[in-house]
């Protein structure tokens, strides 16, 4: 039997949000603390001071402690306005200075807080740090379907980073794509880091280090 790619993707989703959703709490917390101590290095080693960041929901690769790690080290942090794309006010970036500037209540995803001054034009950043249901070695990254990723990335500079961040089984050998499909460079998992094209680089398990 054949499907199309649309089918394919949705076939996929239903397969990794199954694995995904069966993770218990104390394996989503030390998958986020590990990606968090990974992704933290490397901001420091580049000196990378500018980075969008997702806020997490549902059982994601956790965001909220690696947003505050890097609020500490002096990272300009901005979380993108799901809110306000939904609603049709199109696409921005709202800079914080706090987790406590997420609104959670009643909202899908955590939405910035949005006051005077903090709305960013998205080309400022240098890393963009993006959620996924899948990846591959390609750097093809599947959402949930809606674009609005895409749609963020494909307004980046063109010397940005894009890093994807997932659980080691959302890592796939091959995923469909299609033309408005926008890949990442990187993904990164609690133990590898995956450059577009296949290489990989085993990180040392003792996160702590």
């Amino acid at each position: 039997m054949s499907y199309s790619i649309s089918e394919e993707k949705q076939l996929i989703r239903v397969r990794v949000l199954a694995l995904r959703q069966s993770l218990a709490p104390e394996e989503v917390r030390e998958a986020g603390e590990a990606v968090s101590h990974i992704i933290r290095s490397h901001v420091s080693a580049t000196n990378t001071g500018k980075v969008c960041i997702y806020a997490n929901t549902g059982k994601e690769i956790p965001t909220e402690g690696l947003i505050q790690n890097l609020l500490a080290d002096g990272v300009r942090v901005a979380v993108p306005d799901w809110e306000a794309w939904k609603q049709g006010s199109g696409l921005r970036v709202v800079t914080i200075e706090s987790t406590e500037e997420l609104v959670r209540e009643g909202r899908v995803v955590p939405q910035p807080m949005v006051t005077d001054g903090r709305t960013s034009p998205v080309e400022e950043f240098e890393l963009f740090l993006v959620p996924g249901i899948a990846f591959d070695s390609e750097g093809n990254r599947l959402g949930m379907g809606g674009g609005y990723f895409d749609r963020l990335l494909s307004r980046a500079s063109s010397t940005a980073t894009f890093t994807g961040l997932a659980y080691d089984f959302q890592v796939i050998t091959h995923l469909p794509s299609e033309t408005h499909d926008i890949p990442v460079h990187e993904v990164v998992t609690p133990g590898t880091i995956q450059v577009r094209g296949g290489e990989h680089k085993q990180e040392d398990k003792n996160y702590g280090s």
